[in-house]
C-alpha cells in the first residue's frame, strides 16, 4: 500500500492538509447534520458481564421526517473480525408511518443479540402487525445501516431520515450517544442490493480525523475509535488499510497503520502506546505538557473487490468516531463520563464506491 502521509510527518504538508481544507479531490461528501437517505449507526453493541465482558446495551432511534409512511430496512453488520461470519448482515424491517420516530434496544442474549422495538405495543392498526417485537441476530458488536424503502421495495432516493443511538454500560455505570451518520441520495436509479458512493448517494470523505485526550493505560479503555467503510459486499470482506498520523500538543508527529475489513473498534493504546500518556509527546516547553492531547488522522485505502487478481484500490471511502473515557488527569477507578463524536471528515471525497448487501426481508428473524 502507497502511504502519502509519511511525506507529511516530515513536512506538515501534502495530501492531508489538502485532503482535509483544501480543493483537490473535492466534490459532494456526506452531511449528518441533515437528513439522508441511507443511515449508518457507527457502534452497535451488546455484550453480557462476565468473563471479560460488561453489561451493555444500545438504544438505536429512527425517525422519518416526512410525512409519507415507508419500510426501514436495517441490517446489523457483524463487526466480529475473528467470526467466519465477518461483514454479514442479519436483516429487519421497521414500518414507520409520516413523522414517525422508533426505538430498538439492543440487547444480549448469549450467544447472540435480541432486537426489540420499543414502540411496538404502542402501534396502532394495521401497523401493529407489522412491527415486530423482537428479532435475533447471531453477533454482538458492528454497525447498522438503514434505509428506507419506496413501493416496490427499492432502496429510496428521498432524504427523509434521521437518527442516534446510545450505548449503555451498566458493569461500568456510563452512557453516550452518538448520531447516525447521515448519507444523502443524489437521485438516480438505484437496485434493490447495491448502493453506488459517489453517484446516486454522496461519497465518503478522502480522510477523516479526530482530537483525543490522551488516556493513561491504567484507566483502560480511555478512549477507542471507530472506523467503518460501506465500499464492500456481503460476505466478502474488504482490505481496508489505513495510514495514521497523530500530533502531540506541541506539533511533534508520529506514523502508525491500521489494517481492518468492513468494521473495526480499537482502543488509542492498543493502537499505538504512544497515544497513551505519558508516552504521548515530546517534552514541551516548561509552560506546555504535550502528553495530555492530540489529534489524529486516517488515510484509507480499500480493496473491495479484496482477494481476486485486480489490485485496484479505493482512496477513502471510511468514516468513524471518537469514543472517550476520563482522561490522564481524572483517573479516578472506574470511567463514570463518557462521550462520543463523529470524525471530522476532509473537504475532499474517496473515490467512488459500492456497497452491495444480500436483500433477504421474507425471513422472520432476519437473514444470517
Amino acid at each position: 500500500m502507497n502511504h502519502p502521509l509519511y511525506a507529511l510527518v516530515r513536512t506538515l504538508s501534502g495530501i492531508l492538509l489538502a485532503a482535509l481544507g483544501g480543493s483537490a479531490y473535492a466534490g459532494s461528501s456526506i452531511d449528518s447534520d441533515e437528513v439522508g437517505a441511507l443511515l449508518v449507526y457507527a457502534s452497535i453493541q451488546a455484550s453480557e458481564a462476565g468473563g471479560g465482558e460488561d453489561d451493555v446495551e444500545t438504544f438505536l432511534t429512527i425517525t422519518n421526517a416526512s410525512s409519507d409512511s415507508t419500510t426501514v430496512h436495517m441490517s446489523f453488520i457483524n463487526g466480529d473480525m475473528s467470526d467466519e461470519k465477518y461483514c454479514y448482515e442479519c436483516d429487519f424491517d421497521v414500518p414507520l408511518t409520516g413523522f414517525d420516530t422508533e426505538t430498538l434496544v439492543f440487547t444480549p442474549r448469549f450467544p447472540w443479540t435480541n432486537i426489540k422495538n420499543l414502540d411496538a405495543l404502542h402501534a396502532k392498526g394495521s401497523n401493529q402487525a407489522a412491527r415486530f417485537g423482537t428479532r435475533t441476530c447471531q453477533w454482538n458488536e458492528g454497525m447498522v445501516i438503514a434505509w428506507a424503502e419506496d413501493g416496490i421495495g427499492d432502496p429510496s432516493t428521498a432524504n427523509r431520515l434521521f437518527g442516534d443511538e446510545v450505548v449503555v454500560n451498566y458493569s461500568q455505570g456510563y452512557a453516550y450517544s452518538l448520531p447516525a451518520h447521515s448519507i444523502q441520495s443524489e437521485a438516480g436509479d438505484v437496485s434493490r442490493r447495491s448502493f453506488a458512493l459517489g453517484s446516486t448517494f454522496t461519497a465518503l470523505p478522502r480522510v477523516v480525523a479526530t482530537n483525543f485526550l490522551a488516556p493513561t493505560m491504567s484507566n483502560m479503555p480511555g478512549a477507542e475509535v471507530v472506523l467503518f467503510t460501506l465500499d464492500f459486499q456481503r460476505q466478502h470482506p474488504p482490505e481496508t488499510d489505513c495510514s495514521v498520523v497523530a500530533f502531540d500538543a506541541t506539533e511533534n508527529s508520529f506514523s502508525q497503520s491500521l489494517a481492518f475489513g468492513c468494521w473495526t473498534r480499537i482502543r488509542l493504546c492498543d493502537l499505538d502506546p504512544e497515544l497513551c500518556f505519558p508516552n504521548l509527546g515530546l517534552d514541551g516547553p516548561a509552560d506546555c505538557d504535550p502528553h495530555h492531547h492530540g489529534w489524529l488522522s486516517f488515510n484509507c485505502e480499500v480493496d473491495h473487490d479484496a482477494g481476486d487478481n485486480d489490485d485496484t484500490t479505493h482512496d477513502g471511502n471510511v468514516h468513524g468516531a471518537i469514543v472517550q473515557w476520563a482522561a490522564a488527569r481524572v483517573d479516578r477507578g472506574k470511567n463514570a463520563v463518557a462521550w462520543a463524536r463523529q470524525m471530522f471528515q476532509s473537504v475532499s471525497v474517496g473515490d467512488p464506491g459500492a456497497l452491495t448487501l444480500e436483500y433477504q426481508s421474507d425471513d422472520p428473524l432476519g437473514s444470517q
